[in-house]
């Protein structure tokens, strides 16, 4: 095990104080809990010499253990890489009672790692072979309820700004929140205009398609753009669409009645909410400047109601595989008969227009892509299997050699020490020889490590070519109408780029095709 010291710090949201983006307490920033940990461990004998990995989860929550950060240090913790966890105290480290109680008791003491907390007293060590005390118990168990307590007087808070109209949430494109009251909504002039002429435009009788056609001919922002919520890695091009359109028209803040209490959580620390009936919104007008009349918002719905409403119905999900390979977006599939880009209604000229397919020609190119790519799969799972096995022997071998000569460097140790004692050589030259052979097992140790490490990736990659292997060939197996029923069960996805251009990416391998 490789003798390493986790410092792990930890800030929450509920840490903060919002109007300061500053920790409410300085001694719970992530300077202070640094500060306090390394100042312990540099008065620690068994711990200050030892090398120092940090790990820092800023802006997350103690109530359960989803952190990433978190799970990269328990990584390392499983390959044995870090032998002691040491946090400033156990609320840091999390506030779930039954989850810390069990990494302290259980998890911890099993895979041999020293834990401890500053400030609550606990260091593991001290408690090798028993409970942790009732003491570090109860701390733990304040810990979790004060998160709960916490929970509560939030939800009850923010009810009565819900009930007194004041905004909670996010700010409606066309709003901004007032630089002087953080409750209070204010127009945003920049976007309110795009607003408006969007109402405008729906009683004017254009349909929600047309008017986010015209938006993007313009090059105007869409509402995610705006505010920089895009992802930078998505591979969707942002547009103006048609339900964007709709939900800026069915919004009705935007004639200055503040809506609250549309959702609601069922229980504390859930991640779901359901939708509430309109009966229970907290409805207040007037609460804010309107970008729109009354009447202008009520025949913008006359407008939109007047178009005949698609009946939801739930079909097949299992193709739902196919991308538009311009834009990214998922093809729409027309009557179950053809697949085609939504792209092309609200852009002209747009290379997504030559996104369409039958369903039986792009499923017939795709079958025809499947059975030539399990054939190559099949042959270069053998070969990988043959190369990992001949590897597999290479690495033994070289392992062998190399404990080899670690032994001989430890016998020749012993001989050396037999003849000295003996008086056959001197002081210098027992201490010179037995340095160069210490010297030379440290480097075979390292060589044995790194040789050992190779063999163990070599061994995990035969198993998951080995794993691929049975995948495929359990469908090579299948009669043609069989591997046709599970034909979905083998694709990731399909980027089709026009009416004879598609890129499949396959489950069972790490690789495209194109046809």
């Amino acid at each position: 095990m490789k003798q390493q010291v986790a410092i792990y710090l930890r800030l929450s949201q509920e840490d903060l104080d919002k109007r300061t983006n500053r920790a409410k307490d300085e001694s719970n920033s992530i300077s202070a809990q640094r500060l306090l940990i390394t100042q312990q461990l540099n008065l620690d004998p068994t711990l200050h010499d030892l090398p120092r990995l940090e790990f820092c989860d800023d802006g997350y929550t103690g109530t359960n253990f989803d952190r990433p950060e978190f799970s990269r240090m328990m990584d390392l913790v499983k390959r044995g890489e870090i032998s002691c966890i040491v946090v400033k105290d156990l609320s840091r480290f999390g506030r779930d009672y039954l989850e810390v109680g069990d990494y302290l008791e259980h998890i911890f003491p099993f895979l041999g790692v020293r834990f401890q907390a500053i400030n609550d007293h606990y260091d593991s060590i001290k408690h090798s072979g028993k409970t942790m005390g009732i003491d570090v118990a109860f701390k733990n168990l304040i810990y979790d309820y004060y998160c709960k307590d916490l929970s509560k007087k939030v939800k009850s808070a923010m009810g009565i700004k819900q009930r007194e109209a004041r905004y909670v949430s996010c700010a409606p494109f066309g709003y901004q929140i007032c630089p002087t009251a953080k409750h209070q909504l204010v127009v945003d002039p920049k976007t309110a205009v795009i607003v408006r002429r969007i109402f405008l435009d729906v009683i004017a009788g254009n349909s929600t398609s047309q008017i986010a056609r015209e938006l993007n001919r313009e090059g105007i922002a869409t509402p995610a753009e705006y505010k920089g919520r895009r992802r930078q890695t998505s591979p969707i091009i942002p547009q103006w669409t048609h339900y964007m359109v709709l939900n800026i028209i069915e919004n009705l803040k935007y004639t200055g009645t503040m809506v609250n209490q549309m959702r609601e959580s069922c229980h504390i620390r859930d991640g779901n909410q359901r939708r509430l009936p309109k009966e229970e919104w907290y409805l207040r007008e007037n609460a804010h400047e309107a970008i729109v009349t009354l009447d202008e918002f009520h025949q913008a719905q006359a407008a939109i109601s007047r178009r005949k409403k698609a009946i939801r119905t739930h079909h097949d999900q299992s193709d739902r595989v196919y991308f538009c390979g311009h834009c990214g977006r998922k093809l729409e599939k027309a009557n179950g008969l053809s697949f085609s880009c939504p792209s092309h209604r609200y852009h002209s000229q747009s290379p997504c227009e030559g996104v369409r397919w039958r369903k039986d020609a792009l499923e017939d190119t795709v079958f025809e892509a499947l059975k030539i790519q399990i054939k190559i799969v099949q042959i270069e799972s053998a070969d990988g299997k043959s190369a990992a096995r001949s590897r597999g022997a290479n690495l033994r071998r070289q392992l062998a050699d190399l404990q080899a000569q670690y032994d001989a460097c430890g016998r020749d140790k012993l001989e050396q020490y037999a003849a000295y004692r003996e008086g056959q050589i001197t002081d210098e030259m027992f201490l010179s020889r037995r340095n160069w052979l210490t010297l030379q097992q440290s480097i075979l140790k390292e060589r044995m490590e790194e040789c050992k490490k190779q063999y163990e990736a070599n061994r995990q990659a035969a198993g998951t070519a080995a794993e691929k292997q049975k995948s495929v060939e359990s469908m090579a197996d299948l009669t043609e109408q069989q591997l046709r029923e599970h034909l979905y069960d083998a694709i990731e996805r399909v980027l089709v780029y026009g009416p004879d251009d598609i890129e499949i990416i396959w489950k069972f391998q790490n690789t495209t095709a194109t046809a």
